[in-house]
């Protein structure tokens, strides 16, 4: 790192802005691309400091996926308990907190390392089994929503024209409503 180290923060401060720089370089370049010497860059602190603070690469990226995965779980359950308002926090969530979509799909695209495919493994069924509880929904419909999330997560990451604002065509889809009507 060339240039001065950052001043002296509260280290609960500073792991907050580690774990933020984290999300941003894991989400741009996934396990295998992101570099410990990058995230330091970005705030300012020597990559040793990074290190001690996580142990390892794999360690800081299953932290920042777990805390993407924690956003979602705290944002299913402030939500109306039925799967259309789930699926509607859920874009609300990724439109604002883009990072956290690109986070979570690079815990899935790093799924060839056991541990990591472990860890995102528990937590996508822990979703699943979240969303079941909250809106009572059984488990064919679970999957179903699961499987409409994909869509709309890739969607929204992709910045894919024509996407709705709400989740009346997932509503659709999960044959919990009427077929969306046509825009004029």
């Amino acid at each position: 790192m060339t240039g001065s180290v950052a001043p002296r923060k509260p280290a609960a401060q500073r792991r907050a802005e580690i774990l933020e720089a984290a999300a941003a370089e894991f989400a741009a370049k996934g396990l295998a691309g992101a570099r410990l010497e990058a995230i330091a860059a970005r705030v300012g602190v020597s990559h040793p400091r990074v290190v001690q603070m996580s142990g390892s690469k794999r360690n800081l990226f299953l932290e920042v996926v777990h805390a993407a995965f924690d956003r979602i779980e705290a944002t299913f359950e402030n939500a109306e308990p039925t799967l259309v308002a789930l699926g509607d926090a859920y874009g609300r969530l990724l439109r604002s907190h883009r990072t956290v979509g690109l986070v979570v799909m690079q815990g899935y695209a790093a799924a060839a390392d056991e541990s990591v495919r472990e860890a995102v493994g528990r937590r996508h069924l822990r979703l699943q089994h979240l969303v079941a509880r909250l809106s009572g929904a059984d488990m064919l419909q679970v999957r179903t929503f699961f499987a409409t999330g994909l869509v709309l997560t890739v969607t929204l990451l992709l910045e894919l024209p024509d996407v709705r604002a709400d989740t009346a065509w997932s509503a659709w889809i999960l044959g919990l409503t009427a077929p969306p009507a046509e825009e004029p």
